[in-house]
């Protein structure tokens, strides 16, 4: 077996990134791991702080109970995306896959066991998109004994393995634009029925509009964006019943989580605590795939948890109706006459800062 390397951007969230590492160091596994750390260069004063820390904390721990530790200090600072994009293209000069991790997810003792073992297991399906650490906190209808979910509603990129082939093959589809022009084949096999509504209010937004806000792509890359591939070409994505991963980003200190109150505990991903969610805490993985045909009702139940309401899915749905009743043509217009407002000031404000 080859064991996937497992890659993490980070800048100044000191405490985060270090129980991130220090729960890693902790896994079964971790012995015949390679870690590569991308450190970001501060973009302001108030990254200083944590990002000194972040880079003597390196320094002392050396390669901990991995194979080895690579960190790459960045000069510049190269911003969230350019800085995971560097590291990636840097791992697929040796590796065929890896394991991407933000920097303040808490992992599972078994977290890299699983990984490896199903990045293994699936290498060879063209289906199957992406292996997902996290599982959302749903109480998922499986079959008995089941450990993982072969499922298209959700990709969870909160710890979570790739391969190079499909990888290329996603970008491609992301930053061509042409995930959203594939909507005619999305309403022709009805991948819509796949979608939550998170999934479907985006996707049909962003395919529908054809005044080139956004280059052809979704305003959520990772995620939601991914959730959409699944349902337009019928792809699958691996997801553990009992999750891997618990994200302790939710405090604000993210780029997409947001500030949640941990004195909540919601049942709807808005106002759930995801920083107290049980997660796996065997030492060993056993792959045990679901064998009960359970989708429609996994669907339901993620929808009511990622939950958007009635008004929020007005503009969706009538898109949704145009596109199959009316034709294509007729959701775009409608898109474009009525909403120009909107339109026109995001025209305004990319003239702006041109």
């Amino acid at each position: 077996m080859t064991y996937a390397p497992v890659i993490i951007p980070t800048l100044c969230r000191y405490k985060h990134f270090k129980e991130c590492l220090e729960s890693l160091s902790k896994c079964k596994w971790a012995e015949k791991t390679e870690i590569f750390v991308g450190l970001d260069y501060p973009a302001k004063e108030s990254h200083r702080p944590g990002y000194e820390k972040i880079k003597r904390y390196l320094k002392e721990v050396g390669d901990m109970t991995f194979k080895k530790i690579h960190v790459l200090e960045r000069e510049v600072n190269y911003g969230g995306g350019k800085n995971y994009v560097e590291l990636r293209n840097l791992v697929f000069k040796r590796f065929n896959t890896y394991i991407y991790s933000e920097d303040d997810n808490v992992f599972s003792p078994n977290f890299l066991e699983y990984m490896n073992i199903c990045l293994d297991k699936y290498r060879d399906d063209p289906n199957v998109l992406a292996v997902c650490g996290y599982s959302y906190p749903v109480d998922w209808d499986v079959s008995d004994e089941a450990t993982v979910l072969k499922q298209q509603i959700n990709v969870s990129m909160w710890g979570t393995g790739l391969w190079k082939d499909k990888e290329d093959r996603w970008n491609d589809n992301y930053y061509k634009g042409i995930l959203l022009a594939d909507l005619p084949l999305l309403i022709k096999k009805q991948g819509f029925l796949k979608m939550i509504d998170a999934c479907l209010r985006e996707y049909l937004e962003a395919a529908c509009n054809i005044s080139g806000i956004g280059n052809g792509m979704l305003k959520c890359k990772t995620d939601i964006a991914r959730r959409a591939f699944l349902a337009v070409y019928d792809k699958y994505a691996i997801t553990p019943v009992v999750s891997k991963v618990r994200n302790m980003g939710f405090d604000g200190s993210g780029l997409y989580c947001q500030n949640i109150d941990t004195n909540l505990n919601g049942e709807t991903a808005g106002t759930y605590n995801y920083p107290n969610q049980p997660i796996d805490d065997a030492a060993d993985f056993v792959l045990i795939e679901n064998s009960k045909d359970s989708f429609e009702e996994n669907r339901k139940r993620l929808n009511a948890f990622d939950y958007r309401s009635p008004r929020q899915m007005a503009k969706a749905k009538r898109l949704l109706w145009l596109c199959v009743h009316c034709g294509i043509w007729s959701a775009k217009f409608y898109s474009l006459v009525v909403f120009p407002r909107v339109i026109a000031i995001k025209i305004y404000n990319r003239l702006r800062r041109k």
